[in-house]
């Protein structure tokens, strides 16, 4: 989960691990691009509206990246309309979710996201074989 709003990140990280999940955090891309060398997530929850490294930015490296390109990424932005939801899905985004979202949507998305990244990674190792 990239966030850079402290107090947000920390309530999801807390409300997520209540909920069975592992949590990763970073409060900046550059900050999870450093954690991405070390622990790989199934799913990648990411504010959009960031300091320094965007959404965008970090969306577009990591689809670029041969280890991570298969991660899922849901982005989160409090701008709801669809003249946001398009740009992140260009950027790489698997899917978009609107700030203010109730825990359960959050988790019923990443468990999707998560399914589908699963998936993938299934039919990529077989084609392999």
């Amino acid at each position: 989960m990239v966030e850079n709003h402290g107090g947000l990140l920390e309530f999801l990280a807390r409300a997520l691990t209540l909920s069975g999940w592992d949590t990763l955090t970073a409060d900046s891309g550059r900050e999870a691009l450093i954690k991405l060398a070390h622990d790989l997530p199934s799913v990648i929850l990411l504010d959009m509206r960031m300091p320094v490294m965007n959404g965008f930015e970090l969306a577009g490296i990591l689809k670029a990246h041969p280890v991570y390109k298969n991660i899922p990424i849901l982005a989160a932005s409090g701008s709801t309309s669809e003249q946001t939801r398009e740009p992140c899905l260009a950027a790489g985004c698997d899917d978009f979710i609107a700030k203010p979202f109730a825990i359960s949507t959050l988790e019923m998305r990443l468990t999707q996201l998560a399914s589908a990244g699963r998936q993938k990674t299934r039919s990529a190792t077989a084609i392999r074989s």
